[in-house]
Parts: C-alpha cells; sequence; structure tokens
C-alpha cells in the first residue's frame, strides 16, 4: 500500500509547491509599498501622532491617558480628563514613539492626511488641511475653504476630535460618582441610578417629559484659579496632552457630538437635548421631529425596529458639527442645518449657558442607557493662536499643500511660516 500511495504524495508535494510559486509571483506584481518609520519629536499632532509622553490608565476611572512628558513632574501631576481624578508618575517612563509611512511619491495627496515632510533642514509630521489652489482661512473656531464654511461628516469629525467623557469608565471614588455629573429635576421619579451603573428609566404609563442632565467638569490641568476637582465648567478647546501648558485664553467649544446606547424593554418617545436643539424619537410611531427655537422640521420616518422581549439594543449617534445637525441610528440618518449656539460675550454668562450641553429625556417606557460617550470638534485656530480670523495667502502653485499640526495651540505649521509645502518636500503618508 504504502508504494500505491507514492505517486499521490508526489503530485500533492508538487501541487503545493507550485500553488506557492504563484502566490509569491502575485505578491511581486502587486508591489505593495515599503514602509519607513520617523522619530516623532514634538507633541504637536498631539494625541494621534504623540511626541514624548507618559501613557497611563487613570487609577480612578481606568481610563487611558496619554500626557506630553515635559509639562508633567510629580509636583504637576497628570489630571484625568474623564473624572479630574490627579495620578502619580511613579514606575512611569517617557516613551518615544516613530510614525510609520509610506512614500508620498506615487500617492493621491487628500485632506486630512497626515504627512511627512522636509521644511528648512528639518522633518516634520503635520496634518494636510489645505490643497492646492485652495485659500484656507479660520475663524471663531472654524474651517474656511475658498471663503466656504467647511462642513465635516462624522468620519473626518472622528480623525479629528477629542473625547472629553466616557461613562464606560466609572470613578471608584464615590465622592465624585456619576450620581454627581448627572442631575434629575425636580421630583422625576421615572429615572434611577442602579447596582449596574447605569441610569434606567422605568415609568409603563405615560407621564410628563422626564429629564436627565448632564453637567461638564473642569478637568483642566493648570487652571488658574485652581478649581476643586468635580466642578463645573462649559466645554472648552483644551486638550488632555497639554498638561499644565499656560495659555492666555481657553475658547467654548460648541460642536460636540454624542454616542448613546440604550436599551430598550417597552418603547416611548425619548429626547435628547443639544444646546438649543432638541430632537425628539419616536419608538411608538418611528419618526423623529427636529427643533430649534420657535422653528421645527418637518418629520423624518425612521427605520422600524422589531422589539425584542429581553430588551432592544439602539445606538444613536447626535452632533452639531459645523453649523448641522448629524444624526445616525440603526438604518437611519439625516443632516440638518442649524444655528450656531450664541456667545453674549460675558464670560460669567457663556459659561453658565453651557454647563449642561446635553439632556436626555423619556415620557413612558422602559430603558437603560448603557453608555453615553462625549466628543469635541477640533477648534481651528489662527496664526497668532487665538480666535480671530486668519487667512492664508492664495498660491497659484498647483503643486503646494497646506499643513497644520493637530495641537492647535501648541504647533508652529504653515501657519506661523507663512509659506505652503510642495508636494516634492512630503516625503511620506503616515499609516496605522
Amino acid at each position: 500500500m504504502a508504494k500505491q500511495n507514492r505517486p499521490i504524495v508526489y503530485v500533492n508535494a508538487l501541487v503545493i509547491v507550485l500553488i506557492g510559486a504563484l502566490i509569491g509571483w502575485w505578491f511581486r506584481l502587486q508591489k505593495f509599498p515599503e514602509k519607513y518609520r520617523a522619530p516623532v519629536i514634538s507633541g504637536s499632532m498631539a494625541a494621534s501622532v504623540p511626541g514624548p509622553h507618559y501613557s497611563l490608565e487613570c487609577y480612578d476611572c481606568k481610563i487611558p491617558l496619554i500626557v506630553d512628558a515635559t509639562t508633567v513632574d510629580q509636583q504637576n501631576r497628570p489630571i484625568c480628563f474623564n473624572c479630574g481624578a490627579p495620578n502619580s508618575l511613579d514606575d512611569l517612563t517617557a516613551q518615544v514613539n516613530a510614525v510609520s509611512y509610506i512614500d508620498a511619491r506615487d500617492q493621491t495627496l487628500r485632506r486630512w492626511q497626515i504627512a511627512v515632510f522636509d521644511h528648512e533642514k528639518s522633518r516634520y509630521i503635520k496634518r494636510i488641511v489645505g490643497l492646492p489652489g485652495e485659500k484656507i482661512a479660520t475663524e471663531g473656531g472654524e474651517l474656511y475653504v475658498d471663503g466656504e464654511l467647511y462642513q465635516k461628516n462624522l468620519n473626518e469629525f472622528d480623525r479629528l476630535s477629542t473625547v472629553v467623557f466616557d461613562s464606560r469608565f466609572h470613578p471608584h471614588d464615590s465622592s465624585y460618582n456619576f450620581l454627581r455629573r448627572f442631575g434629575i429635576r425636580g421630583d422625576d421619579q421615572g429615572w434611577i441610578y442602579t447596582m449596574d451603573n447605569v441610569f434606567a428609566f422605568d415609568s409603563p404609563e405615560k407621564t410628563h417629559l422626564q429629564w436627565l442632565d448632564y453637567f461638564h467638569w473642569n478637568v483642566i490641568a493648570g487652571f488658574v484659579p485652581s478649581v476643586e476637582r468635580g466642578s463645573q465648567t462649559a466645554i472648552m478647546d483644551y486638550l488632555p496632552y497639554n498638561q499644565f501648558i499656560s495659555r492666555s485664553e481657553l475658547n467654548f467649544v460648541d460642536d460636540v457630538v454624542i454616542d448613546l446606547s440604550l436599551r430598550i424593554y417597552k418603547p416611548g418617545v425619548v429626547g435628547i437635548r443639544l444646546f438649543d436643539v432638541y430632537v425628539e424619537l419616536d419608538y411608538q410611531k418611528f419618526v423623529k421631529r427636529t427643533k430649534q427655537g420657535e422653528s421645527s422640521n418637518t418629520l423624518v420616518s425612521l427605520s422600524k425596529i422589531e422589539w425584542g422581549e429581553k430588551g432592544t439594543d439602539i445606538k444613536i449617534r447626535l452632533g452639531l458639527v459645523d453649523q448641522r445637525l448629524i444624526f445616525e441610528t440603526e438604518g437611519s440618518s439625516s443632516i440638518v442645518s442649524v444655528r450656531p449656539f450664541t456667545l453674549t460675550g460675558n464670560y460669567e454668562q457663556d459659561i453658565e449657558a453651557r454647563l449642561n450641553p446635553f439632556s436626555i429625556s423619556v415620557d413612558e417606557g422602559i430603558l437603560d442607557v448603557t453608555h453615553i460617550k462625549v466628543a469635541r470638534d477640533i477648534y481651528w485656530l489662527g496664526a497668532d493662536y487665538t480666535s480671530a480670523r486668519w487667512e492664508s495667502e492664495p498660491v497659484a502653485d498647483e503643486k503646494s499643500f497646506l499643513l497644520i499640526g493637530d495641537n492647535q495651540s501648541v504647533s508652529r505649521d504653515c501657519r506661523q511660516w507663512d509659506q505652503r509645502i510642495s508636494k516634492d518636500a512630503i516625503i511620506g503618508i503616515a499609516i496605522d
């Protein structure tokens, strides 16, 4: 039998060798780009491509935290952006990263790509913001391309945004638990805080709107005057990476996206207020209503949902991004133009109006709020690091790009250099 099986074995081995050769030939034809690495020596790209930094986990809420190694020490301890806890640097070593990139010569360069380039005998890593021939301007935290407000989609928002709160990470210190960060209005009895550390609503019969309010905490390291942990403030253009960096002023950020996860056991009407915009999701009639001030838009249908006996998980994304209200949920999405939330010019009044940036309301039904994440948009600054209007010089060159660092208040880039970067100087595009 052994001798009879030998031809079959030889044929199988030959087939395997031929398949391996074909795979190798195919890979060579694909010409996969070679990868290179460049050290990151500064924090101009903040958390997306951090320079020398400490990477830690908050001792209290356990959320990951990355901070600039040059701005913290045992006296100025890193402050957690999620719960405000000061963290020790004991047993931590500063890390220095390198960014991986591919050769840019054969690449089509696009907005928001992270580029490695040479400028005045130094190598830099910044993000492509302006394309050839475009005139770029910033004002009031917004970006303008050829005189028009640039309006990001949610994928672009995610690339540039900063998370400011995540409910999955609960402070263990009872003095700073979520009961202090959220509020229930008046004598509303529908909302409860469960042993599973989630807010739940339970009112099988229809009642009035019952509200759960979120209050933003001041977690700004080095804030002057110093503040008590757990005190309230507005969402500002503060980067957790920039611990204890002095700035002349912080700016209010009203472009915010809420990621909300619900487990609905009995459907009702869920409302979400984001600053002065109110969105109502009727899970009985499967319609959405949007209102800002006295005006409201027409009804928009929601995809119908088959409710499970043990609860149905619903994910909602709702955000104010570049003067638009963007909404996404299972099978439904919409974009509505909105007016920006107003500034009075009175600092104390403007803070007061922003302490409670969003709320959730329910008038009947049974549900759990299983997850809340809040992220703020990038706030664009000019060459002088303020919100005043700044414009790039128009350039006719079809091979030059405007590159700016994500860390707006720290980065030195095309804003300060007052010139663009030629395509020939861009040596690579960063990869994950």
